[in-house]
C-alpha cells in the first residue's frame, strides 16, 4: 500500500511540474517569444512592379498557424484582382536595403516575437519614415516585439490582453464616424458582427496621431483576460471607446492596424478581405 501511495505521490509532483513547465514556456514564448534571426539576402521573383507586397508572417512568438495558412491564398487572390505582385514569406532576410525596395507594401501577417536584428530593424525603420505602407495583422500587435519604437510610434498602444472565456468570441464592431469620410472606408459595413479574439490595450491610439477605423462594442462579448489562479487583474476593458483598426501617417510612409485576424474565420469574412484591400491600397499610394 505505501508503494503505490508513493507511486501516485510522485507520478502527482511529476504531472504537477510538467504541467507547470509547459504553461511557464508557453507564456515566456507568448509574452517574449524564442527569437531566432535570418540574416541572408532571400530569393525574390522576377516580376516585381510598382505594386508590390510583401506578405512577412514569422513567428518567433505564439504561432496563428490555422489563420496564417487561411491568409495565404486570400491575399494572393487580392493581388490577382487589383492587379497586385503579392510575395509570401517568413524569412526575415528579405529586410535589407536592397531587396526590401523593390515594395511598396509590408504585411506583418501574425508576426509575432523579435524577428529582425538590430540592423534590420534599423533598415526597416528608414523604409516606413522615408514612404513605404505598413499593414499589422493581429499578432503584429501583440507585447511579444521587444521594440520600442514599433510599440510607441508605429502601433501608438501597448497590448495588455485578450479575451480568455471564448477564443472566439462575437462581438459587433462599429465604423468611426469621422473614419467614414475616409477612402480607407469603401465598401466596409457601417457595423457588423464577428468572431474573433479580442485585444485590449493600455492606451488609446487616438492619444497619439492615430485616427479609428473600426472599435468594438464591449457590452457584446466577456472582455475577462483572466487565467484561473495564474491571471487575475485582467478583467477590465478600455471602456466606450476600444479602437479595434486604426491608421496614421509616419512621417512619409503610412501604418495601418488591425487587432482581428486571429482566425481563418476573419480572413474569409468578405468585411475584413475588403478592409485589408483598403488598407493595401492606402498604404501603398495604388
Amino acid at each position: 500500500m505505501k508503494k503505490i501511495l508513493k507511486y501516485l505521490f510522485y507520478s502527482f509532483v511529476g504531472a504537477f511540474l510538467s504541467i507547470t513547465l509547459f504553461i511557464g514556456v508557453f507564456i515566456y514564448k507568448a509574452k517574449k517569444g524564442i527569437n531566432f534571426y535570418d540574416t541572408d539576402p532571400i530569393e525574390l521573383p522576377l516580376n516585381l512592379g510598382e505594386k508590390s507586397i510583401l506578405v512577412f508572417s514569422k513567428a518567433n512568438g505564439f504561432r496563428h498557424s490555422a489563420a496564417i495558412e487561411a491568409s495565404l491564398p486570400i491575399y494572393e487572390q487580392m493581388g490577382h484582382e487589383n492587379g497586385w505582385k503579392v510575395f509570401a514569406t517568413e524569412d526575415a532576410g528579405v529586410f535589407n536595403e536592397l531587396q526590401l525596395a523593390h515594395f511598396q507594401v509590408v504585411i506583418w501577417n501574425n508576426t509575432s516575437g523579435k524577428v529582425l536584428t538590430d540592423d534590420q530593424r534599423t533598415i526597416f525603420k528608414k523604409w516606413i519614415e522615408d514612404g513605404g505602407g505598413f499593414i499589422g495583422v493581429h499578432a503584429a500587435g501583440d507585447d511579444s516585439h521587444q521594440w520600442a519604437w514599433y510599440e510607441d510610434e508605429v502601433l501608438q498602444a501597448h497590448f495588455s490582453h485578450h479575451n480568455i472565456g471564448q477564443d472566439l468570441d462575437t462581438a459587433t464592431l462599429y465604423l468611426d464616424t469621422e473614419a467614414a469620410k475616409h477612402r480607407l472606408s469603401e465598401g466596409l459595413l457601417d457595423t457588423f458582427d464577428l468572431a474573433d479574439e479580442w485585444y485590449c490595450f493600455y492606451d488609446n491610439p487616438r492619444a497619439q496621431t492615430s485616427s479609428v477605423l473600426y472599435a468594438v462594442d464591449e457590452a457584446t462579448y466577456d472582455l475577462s483576460g483572466n487565467i484561473s489562479f495564474l491571471v487575475k487583474d485582467k478583467n477590465w476593458g478600455m471602456g466606450q471607446d476600444h479602437p479595434i483598426v486604426w491608421y496614421h501617417e509616419q512621417k512619409e510612409g503610412k501604418v495601418f492596424y488591425t487587432a482581428l485576424g486571429h482566425s481563418p474565420t476573419t480572413f474569409r469574412h468578405q468585411n475584413f478581405q475588403q478592409l485589408l484591400t483598403n488598407a493595401i491600397r492606402w498604404t501603398g499610394n495604388f
